[in-house]
């Protein structure tokens, strides 16, 4: 089918700057997208610095990871340290930033992906440093403290609610909504909080889609019905969940 979304209406909810490779291949399916960021990404400044001898390994949690906490990393520095990213997108801007990739899981992410390569293997005592935003699982340095390394942590960036209401349209409001994309648990509840009532009824009429168990569970129990994990948090596997979200709709 050349245009699997066509006629179908999606509602993207990723941070400003960060959706619009997402609402090209959407559209390019057919869809009409609505973007309403639920997420804003504000840096702040590390408590901590690397300091003095370079660690064993970098471990850099997101892109926004990367593009926040590479800026206080000199770019000659730590050129003997290995680097790690949870999935395939927080590598790619690694490269992009022309930082070598140690080790990535080449599909999927998060912390179990991440855990599960061979390559990534700091031993006893090796310094590792964490780059990540405020807030958080802790699935990854629980891990890694078991493995008796010199855990520290870089808190780059910090999740903010970016408005008070989520402002759709009355026209948008006036038809059905087929789908709405969430990629994180703050997203979602900030989804929630800035949804007034009518809003948020016709936010659940569409399904969900998400990029984890963890974010799915959140909204089933928030109300959303059947909420579908796509096999990875990149723009083409989100976009084949959507398809396959709404053409199991239809079955």
């Amino acid at each position: 089918m050349s245009a699997p979304l066509g006629g179908r209406r999606v509602l993207v909810t990723r941070p400003a700057g960060q959706a619009d490779g997402l609402i090209r291949r959407l559209e390019a399916a057919g869809a009409t997208v609505l973007h309403r960021p639920t997420l804003a990404i504000a840096p702040c400044d590390p408590e901590s610095m690397i300091d003095g001898q370079c660690p064993d390994w970098l471990v850099f949690t997101s892109p926004n990871a990367v593009h926040h906490g590479l800026v206080h990393l000199p770019p000659a520095h730590c050129r003997s340290t290995s680097l790690a990213a949870v999935g395939p997108g927080t590598a790619a801007s690694l490269r992009d930033a022309g930082r070598p990739v140690t080790v990535a899981p080449a599909a999927g992410g998060g912390a179990d992906a991440l855990l599960a390569e061979p390559a990534f293997d700091p031993g006893p005592g090796e310094t590792v440093v964490i780059v990540r935003g405020r807030g958080g699982r802790r699935r990854l340095q629980s891990a890694l403290l078991m493995q008796d390394v010199d855990l520290r942590e870089m808190v780059v960036y910090e999740r903010i609610k970016p408005a008070d209401t989520l402002a759709v349209p009355r026209e948008w409001q006036a038809r059905r909504l087929d789908c709405t994309i969430v990629t994180s648990r703050t997203g979602l509840e900030h989804l929630l909080g800035m949804a007034e009532p009518g809003a948020i009824e016709w936010v659940r009429q569409g399904r969900l889609v998400t990029v984890s168990d963890r974010i799915a569970q959140a909204a089933t129990a928030a109300g959303f019905d059947r909420p579908l994990v796509a096999d990875g948090a990149d723009d083409e596997a989100i976009t084949r969940a959507v398809c396959a979200a709404l053409q199991r709709e239809n079955q």
